[in-house]
């Protein structure tokens, strides 16, 4: 069992990195039946079954064969490592025909959750419906686990080349952002698949890169005297780059996107030329093992000193060779591949609390659901970046904001 997950989880209490996956199923969930397709599942992943536990030295880990706790209603709390849920540090409720999944994003990241959660609905829709599902593209529940599945690369990589990387120096800032708060403001934003791919192919746009450049027109429509770059921090599977392609733990870096905003009365093609551009050289694989390689750096130093003063400065160096401050967020694993299990599922929102703004970027239901997560009350930035698609001729539907809380873990 791999044990690099623990500082991650025990070092950030007060506000853990947690992913929550919200599912609409065709039918009303059978509980009984997910709890059985739960069991089958985590069979596959063992080392997702784990429990924290302390000891003299601090804290470590240690198998946890108690079940997944799929609760029968989104009412009560789910705190993760607790004991409501057995100490684990996965959970699910279901609800009608919703399902939400809860998991650490230390011990997982978007790529590896979707193995995950695809395998689980393969297990409850086959049984539910009592079908043969075709298994092309999903992890079957009784495959083999490859030990290369558990692997965290956490030392130095050959090769790398910073020189062209960008950073996300002095970009505008979204003036409502809150530093220290607890609560943000979730969103569903929806809009056709076909629509958006045709439109993203005829102005030489992948998805991604529309969508960040639909973002750079809200922010510079909504602040029309900005001289401020507007700069989209995208996360990027570094697998490839690394060499652990089968990696359960989290392997994404964000590369920094900028667009000037005297340059975005341009015309969408040309935008999205210039994004692509940015894309491909910033996900460059030299580039990204040069951020790891100096990830390693850094962690190097923290490990060899005890002065909490110079400890604080190497982690801000950190988070901002991770993460950084860039005017937003957005994630796009790419398209899940439903295959068999497609006409079961009717949208995915992947949701992950963030101070300023975060757009996770998901396909179900022959739609695009992008969950639109903010740290602030004001409904101008999702309102705007609707009436842009429609001004492009994709329809768009925002929902009402549901008030998010922060969620929560506990230790021992």
């Amino acid at each position: 069992m791999n044990k690099a997950d623990v500082p991650g989880i025990v070092n950030s209490p007060k506000k853990p990195n947690i992913m929550i996956f919200l599912f609409t199923l065709s039918d009303e969930i059978d509980r009984d039946i997910m709890d059985r397709a739960m069991l089958r599942t985590i069979k596959r992943y063992p080392y997702f079954a784990f429990r924290i536990i302390r000891t003299e030295k601090g804290y470590d880990k240690e198998e946890n064969e108690r079940p997944i706790v799929v609760k029968d209603s989104f009412c009560e709390e789910i705190i993760l490592g607790s004991e409501s849920v057995n100490y684990h540090f996965i959970a699910a409720a279901c609800e009608g025909r919703q399902l939400k999944l809860y998991i650490h994003h230390i011990i997982a990241d978007g790529r590896s959750s979707m193995r995950f959660y695809k395998t689980l609905f393969y297990c409850y829709i086959s049984e539910k419906y009592n079908l043969t599902l075709d298994p092309k593209g999903i992890i079957l529940p009784e495959s083999e686990i490859s030990p290369l599945e558990d692997v965290k690369v956490s030392g130095y990589v050959e090769g790398g080349d910073g020189t062209m990387r960008k950073t996300a120096t002095d970009p505008f800032m979204i003036p409502e952002a809150i530093e220290d708060d607890m609560k943000g403001y979730f969103y569903k934003v929806t809009f056709p698949e076909k629509e958006f791919l045709a439109s993203s192919k005829s102005s030489d746009n992948s998805p991604l890169t529309l969508m960040t450049v639909f973002m750079a027109k809200t922010f510079q429509s909504l602040f029309p005297k900005n001289d401020k770059k507007i700069c989209a921090g995208i996360a990027i599977d570094a697998r490839e780059a690394l060499n652990c392609p089968e990696s359960r733990f989290t392997n994404s870096y964000i590369i920094f996107i900028d667009h000037d905003p005297d340059k975005l009365d341009m015309d969408i093609e040309r935008l999205g030329t210039m994004t692509r551009g940015q894309i491909i050289l910033q996900s460059d694989e030299e580039l990204l093992r040069f951020v790891h390689n100096s990830l390693m750096d850094v962690r190097k130093e923290i490990a060899a000193t005890q002065d909490q003063e110079k400890r604080q400065q190497l982690m801000k160096k950190m988070y901002a060779l991770v993460t950084g401050n860039p005017t937003y967020c957005i994630s796009y694993v790419g398209a899940p591949q439903w295959g068999s299990l497609e006409p079961y599922i009717e949208e995915e929102y992947s949701i992950i609390m963030n101070k300023a703004l975060f757009l996770e970027v998901n396909a179900a239901g022959g739609k695009f659901c992008l969950s639109w997560v903010q740290g602030f009350e004001s409904d101008a930035y999702v309102k705007k970046f609707q009436s842009i698609l429609k001004e492009n001729g994709i329809d768009c539907k925002v929902s009402e904001p549901k008030l998010h809380k922060w969620p929560k873990i506990e230790l021992p």
